[in-house]
């Protein structure tokens, strides 16, 4: 901005005793004012952008929070040493995205699922639409996250740590982290991909344990007998050879419950929570409703929302559906003849339970059929109590 046009370049009052003129302010000088101060602002609403910051005639310290957003934290040498070993330019995060929180797609252990904080979504491999979340569905389709097709996910379940393109037009699916999904193996432990693990970016791994080995003996048998730890006293009984020769025979029982608590899975100690994922750091158009808390409402609407494939199974005579909550009804019917049982196989395996089975007959007269052994995550048996063929029908409940 130039100066105004005066002998030293400044303002000076006039005198009108001594008939002294004062400095004469031009048109042209206050153009040049104005114009200068179109620049700044220009320059102010230029930085506070790059800041992904809005002007606020209220706050004077916007420039500062500016500038602490863009360097406050940003370590140069530390971008540079992360290039030379092998990372991307994005290794290390700008300030501005260490202050908007996670990265987008990185995932979070939120210790209240009706609390999830706006931005994220849980993970429980629900499909959100893409034109909701774009940022979230260009960092998947750029290969950031590990990725499975729709149809390996839903058909494999050790895929279902992964991404996917969801009906691959309008949607995207998220990992199953929480174990929500039909069919899923359960709520995961995150752990590193070294030594041990799958060796796969978004495999899930099964359970396993150490093996365990033992040794009988007599001696052995004896003493467990008086013991407390998870051995159960045996049974001893007289048996008959060859020749009519006898001899003793023993039995020894092992049972872990007797020393730890068991449970279907092998686990550490642990506390229920629920993974979430950041889909969105800023919000695009907001209007006067709270934005971000929308979409991240939505996004838990699609967690909660199961198609009706999922429940659907096999809705012939001997069939099968999905309920909510992961419990699963099985039907069907079997003739069988007065004062006999016959034993049924369920059209698909309950995964760990069998919770009830009951049985009915088609009217007609006679003792009322009856569930028998064996009965178990695959089968039952139901008898016949009439002196007639009759049809029965069967009802089972699992999960």
């Amino acid at each position: 901005m130039p100066s105004i046009d005066s002998p030293d370049g400044l303002f000076h009052d006039g005198n009108p005793f001594t008939g002294e003129m004062g400095t004469i302010v031009t048109s042209a000088h206050l153009n040049d004012v104005q114009s200068g101060i179109q620049d700044l602002q220009t320059e102010a609403i230029t930085l506070l952008a790059a800041a992904g910051m809005q002007p606020e005639p209220a706050r004077k310290n916007q420039w500062l929070q500016a500038l602490k957003a863009l360097f406050l934290g940003r370590d140069d040498k530390a971008r540079d040493s992360a290039a030379l070993d092998g990372h991307p330019a994005a290794y290390f995060a700008r300030a501005s995205d260490q202050a908007a929180g996670l990265p987008l797609l990185f995932p979070l252990w939120c210790p209240n699922r009706a609390a999830i904080p706006a931005g994220y979504a849980p993970a429980d491999g629900q499909t959100l639409a893409r034109s909701l979340y774009p940022d979230a569905w260009a960092g998947i389709a750029a290969g950031n996250v590990p990725v499975a097709t729709d149809a390996a996910w839903l058909a494999t379940p050790t895929e279902r740590g992964k991404f996917t393109a969801g009906d691959g037009a309008g949607t995207f699916r998220l990992p199953d982290y929480n174990g929500k999904s039909a069919g899923s193996l359960g709520a995961l432990f995150m752990r590193g991909d070294g030594a041990l693990s799958a060796g796969a970016d978004g495999m899930i791994q099964g359970d396993a344990i150490r093996n365990i080995v033992g040794e009988y003996c007599d001696d052995i048998f004896r003493r467990s007998s008086r013991a407390t730890g998870p051995f159960v006293e045996g049974t001893q009984a007289t048996t008959t050879g060859a020749g009519g020769s006898t001899g003793a025979s023993y039995s020894l029982k092992f049972d872990a419950s007797r020393q730890v608590p068991t449970a279907p899975e092998n686990r550490p100690l642990n506390v229920t929570g629920c993974w979430v994922i950041r889909l969105f750091g800023a919000v695009v158009n907001p209007g006067a409703a709270d934005a971000a808390q929308l979409a991240t409402e939505v996004s838990k609407l699609g967690a909660d929302k199961v198609p009706w494939t999922a429940f659907q199974g096999s809705l012939v005579t001997n069939g099968y559906r999905r309920l909510p909550g992961g419990d699963i009804e099985q039907w069907g019917s079997a003739s069988v003849p007065g004062g006999t049982q016959v034993t049924v196989t369920f059209p698909i395996a309950f995964p760990s339970a069998l919770f009830n089975v009951q049985v009915t007959r088609d009217g007609l007269a006679g003792n009322a059929p009856t569930v028998n052994p064996p009965f178990d995550t695959t089968r039952c048996a139901i008898f016949n109590g009439s002196t007639t063929t009759q049809i029965l029908y069967w009802r089972a409940i699992g999960k």
